[in-house]
């Protein structure tokens, strides 16, 4: 039976996936049911477990994973080589001994990391909520025996512990708020809508829910949810994602909830979006594999080498019974050819170490320890928002000293994405709005002279516009609101405008505390739930209708009460009015509210079917909501449909692009004729152009009347789209479009944006430092020129080219063209602005090889109107073609797909949530932190990783040649004349760590050198330091090396009656110490740790020396290593020859700096003597030499004293001689 139903889930996971499932509440499901007959039995349990291992499988499962790596099998089959007699090399035992250590110590990371899960795992599958049992109760659950199907009451502030479909809520109109910071990254309260099973939600009971649910199969789309629950009438209720409440969130400014589980324990959305760290490979790390295919090369060379030469010194001899060490009794079986696999086989034993075994673990530490001390950088701390630097990918540091491309965002990632109301366009008329601090002067003259106003346009335009629209706005007829009649078109338009601004969003409002119900026993009193629809729970303070002169004074009022308002801020900041809060997923929904708010149209409650704001001389208003038909980026606009209170009519409230809302115009606008609505239009658009210009961001207002009929038949066609389960988004798409048109226009805003500190300096800066950046936004071609002057992005004497084309022909013509101009003068900088149509064309094949020939020429780039899909493509193509560096920032959602993109990623923890920064490999909380992370931190990562592999291929080459040599004078017999042990120790003991620390603390220049020479960050992107030649200059250089380490004590030996251990010993403590001095000669910077290390780690070798020395291991051996160290160490012979050999050694490694500093240094080299000349001289002309006599000793000494115009006796400064800083050192007498 087993065997049976091991084939039947082959055959099943081999089957098509299905993209649906049918979920049966289980409170509806016969209990005598089996386990294999419940309807939801093939869905998972709420529990999880992210941990990899079990005692059982942690050891083959772990050696499995690090067995992917092709270093690690090599080293396996060597240590089975080497257990065959015939060919074995060293100790079987101790050959082992390197590969289990290095096994080892991975297998210990990995097991301590996944304990953690596990601990984990456990405190959150203990966590409890409460289930509906058999008893009708709700009953206290853990999270693990949680359910699809069960049917769960949540209270206020409670975690989520399943994705849940919402069916009961406290609030009367049936929505909820959320928090999902824990998801997405938003700390902005959302709202989340009841299902409409019973359209009197106070009679409605989820126990008495029987429905079916069916819905997508999970996936990992946290902004997706399809699905319907079909009627007994054949009719379905659409569900969406506003239904859903997703494991992690936390339930904010509700009493409870209670809902169906629809996906459980992996299958939810957040553990399906859990990934953990990304994983990439750096731009450096890839041309490891390169240089280990050169090692395993040269292996196979020597192998091949040192086994033919092996083959014919033994053919030498005649006859057979003279040949020494013949594996086999009979010499008359003795093949040639097996004689020379079997060599061939030993040497590949002998010279393992060309291929380094820790290589790897190295560089795992190394990168961990350049991440570490990234983020206790303080420097790349944001203060006023609390938030480091974090690492999401632990791989790719050094990337950030090797980025060619930069490629940003405007919104949000150069801009602060505070947005500030700053004026508007309402029928053709421009309004100015000023920030209210700067406008108490007006609110208080308006106070005074508004009762005695005349109410004549000369009076108005006398006062000023910011007068005449609170005018309009409080003006007596507007009493009137409803019924239109005798109303000016003016009057109505600033009217409706302003309503707009208020209702067309999904800010939430919320005004009073919560508290569940909910007893002991699990019931929920039926008096409480029949009072929370009543409303007889606190709600927020109502205004009654009043004249029309008090109104405006209340307008009055509320501006001047908001002096002290807080910025508009979507998330993190709220706007206080009395008890009532605001918060926006976006912050221009948030300062739009905010300016309605200011002129008297404040928002007031929103729910799932109704709005309620309070309108200057009516008091408070409801509208019923129809539908909300939310942005998204490819119509770039919003609507609202809402039924009228009075006059029943449905009207249309839309915002959105001026693209997209223009061209959406009923045709009056476009009339031939000179009418009104021309006049507007032509308005408007100048108005529009104008705002762009001051780098403002713009939106249309617009609205539209629909008949009733014709929204009837829209909504049916609507409803079968939001039941749709495939292609639901297109479908939505395309209803929307067809009641987003014949627009009647309202006006438009203009929005500021101000720049973030530091970002004209930082994009400087960086251009200045060789990296060409590309500003990629969804804005006006205007507002990002006028942003790119202000970034810097462009010079004043740069030429910019403007690509602006209507198909791929004329597209292809102008790049021609420019390119050109461009040949013909190439001493000016070019900066080039394209946009999203224009781009589109340039992408395509035909015209993408002379795009690419263009933005090369291009030192910055400016691409407008662009969508989050051209963002990505962008990015692809240079990336793929030019085969440079890339690198991507952003901070929003429609950054996600750009950011996955790019080799290096890095999201901006702003104000449009955090799912730009968990598509990251890095996040910084403001763009300005960019300078530092890729001129300082990027620059030491790449210098130190590139000197660190070079390194670590010398020290085995070096060992492995100094084997080779012995192999020519031992008749190419595959003995060895350093130890086992010490020959398998020395790259995993003996000299793995100071490489190790230098690689994680070297530094060539200090991070005040480097964020003001920006030039010598080119040293990254060119690849200077480690290059397709670097493996052979190392390969000379350790050939070089080991010719002298070898040949001076042979031939200080030749002649003596030194035995093979005690050369041998010679040789491996000068081996370790050129190690050692050649790793010096290659340190840039030095603290006391790595002295100490380094000191530490050759007394230890020292130390092994002499204890493994002391122990007779093989007394039977005639050449056995007894005590040889200490006999060695007492021989001056042996002093003198370790000096000797180690100068010779590293005399051209010595000359080569020498001559590089001197005549051909690089822009590092060159900084670093500019500094020490400075200080010299500094130090030459601001010092002076005095000669003290101490009183009480008669001593004289030295005292240099730093020149300062202090009048303070006593005190003295001393410079320090190791960085530009100053110390101040208090002397008494």
């Amino acid at each position: 039976m087993c065997l049976m139903d091991f084939f039947s889930r082959l055959l099943q996971s081999s089957s098509p996936r299905r993209t649906s499932r049918r979920i049966v509440p289980n409170h509806t499901i016969n209990k005598r049911l089996s386990d294999k007959d419940h309807p939801n039995h093939a869905y998972k349990t709420n529990r999880i477990k992210t941990t990899k291992y079990s005692i059982l499988t942690f050891i083959p499962k772990n050696l499995f994973e690090q067995f992917h790596r092709l270093a690690n099998i090599f080293f396996i089959l060597v240590v089975i080589l080497n257990w065959i007699p015939q060919v074995q090399a060293f100790g079987k035992e101790i050959a082992m001994v390197p590969v289990i250590f290095v096994l080892g110590v991975t297998a210990v990371k990995d097991i301590f990391e996944d304990f953690r899960r596990g601990l984990s795992d456990r405190q959150i599958n203990q966590k409890t909520c409460r289930v509906l049992r058999k008893s009708e109760a709700y009953v206290k659950t853990p999270w693990h025996a949680v359910c699809v199907g069960d049917l769960v009451h949540l209270s206020c502030n409670e975690v989520i512990p399943a994705d849940i479909l919402l069916l009961r809520s406290s609030d009367s109109s049936g929505l909820c708020h959320i928090e999902t910071s824990n998801v997405d990254g938003e700390n902005n309260l959302k709202q989340r809508f009841c299902v409409q099973v019973n359209k009197e939600q106070r009679k409605y009971n989820p126990t008495e829910f029987k429905g079916t649910v069916i819905c997508d199969s999970p996936n990992v789309d946290i902004y997706r949810f399809n699905g319907f629950i079909p009627l007994d009438d054949g009719n379905k209720i659409p569900l969406s994602y506003s239904n859903i409440l997703l494991r992690g969130c936390v339930l904010q400014n509700t009493d409870f909830v209670e809902g169906l589980v629809i996906y459980a324990g992996h299958e939810t959305k957040a553990m399906l979006n859990n990934r953990g760290p990304r994983y990439k490979r750096s731009k450096l790390e890839c041309k490891i594999n390169r240089d280990i295919i050169w090692c395993a090369l040269l292996l196979i060379f020597l192998c091949v080498f040192c086994a033919a030469a092996s083959v014919i010194w033994l053919n030498k001899y005649d006859n057979p019974e003279l040949i020494p060490f013949v594996p086999y009794g009979d010499s008359a079986q003795y093949n040639l050819g097996l004689r020379a696999l079997i060599e061939f086989s030993k040497y590949i034993i002998i010279f393992q170490a060309v291929i380094p075994l820790p290589l790897y673990v190295s560089i795992e530490i190394v990168k961990l320890g350049h991440v570490f001390f990234i983020n206790q950088d303080l420097n790349l701390y944001h203060e006023g928002t609390g938030k480091p630097f974090e690492c999401r990918a632990l791989n790719i540091a050094e990337d950030l000293g090797q980025v060619d491309y930069i490629f940003s965002d405007k919104t949000g990632t150069l801009t602060e994405n505070k947005m500030v109301f700053m004026c508007c366009s309402i029928r053709g008329t421009d309004f100015p709005h000023k920030p209210i601090e700067e406008n108490l002067d007006i609110v208080e003259n308006a106070r005074q002279s508004f009762s005695n106003m005349s109410r004549t346009s000369s009076v108005l335009t006398e006062s000023g516009l910011e007068h005449q629209l609170l005018y309009m706005l409080a003006s007596q007829h507007s009493s009137s609101f409803g019924t239109q009649r005798d109303i000016p078109a003016d009057i109505q338009c600033v009217h409706e405008f302003f309503l707009l601004l208020a209702i067309c969003n999904t800010v939430v409002v919320s005004n009073h505390p919560h508290e569940d119900k909910l007893n002991d026993a699990g019931f929920m009193p039926a008096s409480y739930y029949d009072a929370s629809l009543n409303g007889s729970q606190p709600n927020s303070p109502t205004f009654k209708k009043s004249e029309s002169q008090k109104t405006m004074s209340s307008i009055i009022d509320l501006q001047s009460s908001s002096r002290s308002r807080e910025a508009s801020v979507a998330g993190s900041e709220y706007s206080f009015d009395r008890i009532m809060r605001y918060e926006a997923e976006s912050p221009d929904e948030l300062a739009l509210v905010r300016a309605a708010k200011s002129y008297g149209c404040q928002l007031r409650k929103r729910s799932k079917d109704f709005v309620k704001v309070f309108l200057p001389g009516q008091g408070d208003v409801t509208l019923k909501i129809l539908h909300v038909l939310p942005f998204d980026s490819c119509r770039k606009r919003m609507s609202v449909i809402v039924e009228h209170p009075i006059s029943g009519e449905i009207i249309l409230y839309s915002k959105g692009a001026d693209c997209s809302i223009l061209e959406r115009l009923n045709s009056t606008y476009y009339a031939t004729e000179e009418s009104e609505a021309v006049k507007i239009l032509r308005n408007t658009s100048d108005h529009i152009i104008q705002y762009a210009l001051q780098g403002l961001r713009t939106l249309c207002m617009a609205k539209r009347v629909i008949g009733r009929a014709e929204y009837e038949t829209w909504q049916q066609s609507h409803n079968v789209a939001q039941a749709a389960l495939e292609n639901k988004d297109e479908l939505l798409k395309n209803s929307a479009d067809d009641i987003e048109k014949d627009f009647e226009l309202l006006g438009a805003t203009g929005i500021e944006d101000t720049l973030q500190d530091g970002v004209p300096d930082t994009v400087a800066t960086l251009r200045k430092a060789g990296i060409k950046i590309w500003v990629l936004t969804g804005d006006k071609q205007e507002t990002a020129v006028q942003v790119a002057y202000s970034t810097k992005l462009f010079s004043t004497n740069q030429e910019v080219l403007y690509l602006t084309c209507s198909d791929t022909k004329s597209t292809l013509e102008h790049i021609t063209e420019y390119l050109k101009q461009i040949h013909c003068d190439q001493s000016k900088e070019v900066g080039l602005i394209i946009d999203g149509s224009t781009l589109s064309f340039a992408l395509e094949k035909s015209c993408q090889e002379c795009f690419l020939k263009l933005v090369v020429c291009c030192n910055s780039v400016v691409c407008c109107r662009v969508t989050p899909l051209q963002k990505g493509a962008v990015v692809r193509v240079v990336r793929d073609n030019l085969k440079k560096l890339t690198l991507a920032v952003g901070d929003g959602a429609n950054d996600v797909n750009m950011i996955q993109t790019a080799d290096i990623g890095i999201g901006i923890s702003g104000q449009e949530g955090m799912q730009a920064v968990m598509s990251s490999d890095f996040s910084i909380a403001r763009f300005r932190f960019l300078k530092r992370l890729l001129l300082v931190h990027g620059h030491w990562c790449y210098h130190r990783f590139a000197h660190f592999l070079s390194f670590m291929f010398y020290k085995n080459l070096i060992s492995t040649f100094v084997l080779f040599w012995f192999q020519i004078f031992s008749g190419y017999s595959g003995s060895m004349q350093l130890g086992d042990i010490f020959l398998m120790l020395e790259h995993v003991l003996f000299t793995s760590l100071p490489p190790l620390l230098n690689g994680i603390l070297d530094k060539d220049l200090s991070a005040e050198t480097l964020s003001e020479n920006p030039d010598l960050y080119k040293q990254g992107p060119s690849g200077e330091l480690y290059t397709k030649w670097s493996f052979f200059g190392i390969l000379l250089d350790a050939l070089f090396q080991s010719i002298a380490l070898y040949f001076i004590p042979h031939l200080a030996y030749l002649d003596s009656n030194t035995g093979i251990w005690e050369f041998g010993t010679t040789m491996m403590v000068i081996l370790i110490l050129i190690i050692y001095l050649h790793l010096g000669i290659e340190t840039y910077s030095w603290t006391w740790i790595q002295w100490f290390l380094m000191v530490i780690n050759f007394l230890f070798f020292w130390c092994c020396m002499i204890v493994v020395h002391a122990f007779c291991l093989d007394c039977e051996h005639p050449g056995n290593p007894y005590w040889v160290m200490e006999n060695t160490l007492a021989k001056p012979t042996h002093v003198l020859i370790v000096v000797i050999t180690s100068v010779i050694a590293l005399i051209p490694r010595f000359l080569y700096r020498v001559f590089q500093w001197t005549f051909w240094p690089n822009d590092v080299m060159s900084m670093t003597k500019k500094i020490k000349l400075r200080n010299q001289e500094m130090t030459s002309e601001d010092s002076l030499d005095m000669t003290e006599t101490t009183p009480q000793t008669g001593f004289k000494r030295n005292i240099r004293i730093w020149t300062t115009n202090t009048t303070e006796p006593h005190q003295v400064y001393r410079r320090q001689t190791s960085s530009d800083h100053i110390s101040q050192t208090s002397i008494f007498s």
